[in-house]
């Protein structure tokens, strides 16, 4: 029988320990979602500031990698200079060679420092040292990419923090075209709030005219043109898309995703569903669905089975090979589009 893997604490329960007297030694943020991971890193640290009475008492590190972790366990160790606490943010932890000689420090921390770490990735195993004493004592908060409902969910969340309206469908649209990362949707819905009125609803009018008008979103515009097999505009709009900042992953994991749409509808396309029915069959929206079996090009099991070797390919590049992101890009374009 397996084992049973080791439950860490949301970094949603966050909130539990933000007020002076619940105030932790420790705050250990881990996980896949570098977006929430980040926010509540700094959430922490200006929850802390009123216990810090000096400026030298606020630090913050980033270690080499393969860095011991001895280095981290003195500071932390050491007197402040005020008469206050001290503050230590401490960014990816995961590069420290020895993580394990951290088991000490955390079953007996400095009375008066804080530490706020950041771990970005997937813990595999939280019964191994520190992870395990972490949770021990209630320092880990887990931050896991949301997936599917949870996003959107999260997505309506912040849309009326901003006092706007969205529905369902549309917070929808809205993770089908860009994406599940969280820092792309926010940066979208910052813009939309620029544009639209405080109380109005986003439709999908709204995103289409934003999103496929702005550098960082023009990944719709790439999936139309890839479905239309226009190769030279393609490979311009992947270029354009490297230029404005977008990282490689982002962009092939949007491509896996239209691609895998089309591949369900060609399937779905010979049960001869509404499509309304077909969409949700496929996992996506109606817009969204609507859109992708607009490709005529790419609606073809040959080539869809040559764009997903292109995609396996691109990525197996990506992490083993010396090649830069834009060479991947036209690369990958070029396989596509024979």
């Amino acid at each position: 029988m397996g084992k049973k893997r080791i439950q860490a604490p949301s970094i949603y329960s966050l909130s539990n320990y933000l007020k002076e007297e619940n105030f932790l030694p420790v705050y250990f943020l881990c996980g896949e979602d570098q977006f929430t991971i980040d926010a509540a890193a700094k959430t922490i640290e200006k929850a802390l500031n009123v216990k810090v009475t000096s400026d030298f008492d606020k630090e913050t590190i980033d270690p080499e990698k393969n860095q011991k972790v001895g280095s981290l366990i003195d500071l932390a160790s050491a007197f402040p200079f005020g008469g206050g606490s001290k503050v230590i943010v401490v960014k990816n932890f995961d590069r420290y060679s020895d993580k394990k000689n951290f088991t000490e420090y955390i079953n007996r921390p400095a009375e008066f420092t804080h530490l706020v770490i950041t771990h970005y990735g997937k813990i595999t195993d939280f019964s191994r040292e520190p992870f395990d004493s972490l949770i021990k004592y209630n320092f880990l908060f887990e931050a896991r990419k949301l997936k599917g409902a949870e996003l959107v969910q999260w997505l309506i969340k912040t849309v009326h923090k901003h006092k706007l309206k969205i529905s369902g469908e549309t917070a929808q649209i809205m993770v089908d075209i860009i994406g599940d990362d969280k820092g792309l949707i926010e940066m979208q819905i910052n813009k939309l709030v620029d544009y639209l009125e405080e109380g109005s609803e986003i439709e999908a009018s709204h995103l289409k005219n934003s999103i496929t008008s702005t550098k960082e979103f023009s990944i719709f515009e790439l999936q139309d043109s890839l479905g239309m097999g226009e190769k030279k505009k393609s490979i311009n709009i992947a270029l354009h898309l490297l230029d404005s900042g977008m990282e490689i992953v982002a962009i092939l994991g949007m491509l896996s995703k239209f691609i895998t749409t089309l591949a369900k509808s060609l399937e779905l396309s010979r049960q001869n569903l509404q499509l309304a029915n077909a969409s949700s069959e496929a996992g996506v929206s109606m817009y969204y669905y609507k859109n992708c079996i607009k490709s005529r090009y790419l609606l073809n099991e040959k080539r869809l089975l040559q764009a997903s070797r292109a995609l396996l390919s691109a990525d197996l590049s990506l992490k083993t090979s010396a090649y830069d992101a834009k060479t991947i890009m036209v690369i990958l374009i070029s396989e596509i589009l024979i």
